[in-house]
């Protein structure tokens, strides 16, 4: 068994859904990030604020998601989200990673 998994791997489904922002259109990414940020809002508005110290920064970048200041808040913000905010950030991603691929 793998040692040190990332946090998301512990969410197959979400996993390789997040998995697809690499290498992924700026423009497409952006818009989902944006999506993601708008499911997190209403049910936990603080969550950023509360956890961003905890964030991990990574001076070389050595993440692939590290190289975007958005999808690293994203990831990083993710890390701390209650359930219900995982499964509708899943099911968002689902519908619009299998649909509308541009």
């Amino acid at each position: 068994m793998k040692k040190n998994l990332r946090w998301y791997d512990k969410h197959k489904k979400l996993a390789g859904l997040l998995e697809q922002f690499k290498g992924m259109p700026e423009r497409r990414k952006n818009k989902l990030i944006s999506s993601v940020m708008e499911i997190i809002k209403p049910i936990d508005p603080k969550l950023m604020e509360k956890h961003v110290l905890e964030f991990p920064l990574d001076t070389q970048r050595r993440r692939w998601y590290d190289m975007d200041p958005y999808l690293w808040l994203l990831f990083n913000g993710l890390r701390y989200a209650n359930a219900k905010i995982l499964k509708k950030t899943t099911g968002y991603l689902e519908e619009n990673l299998r649909v509308n691929k541009q």
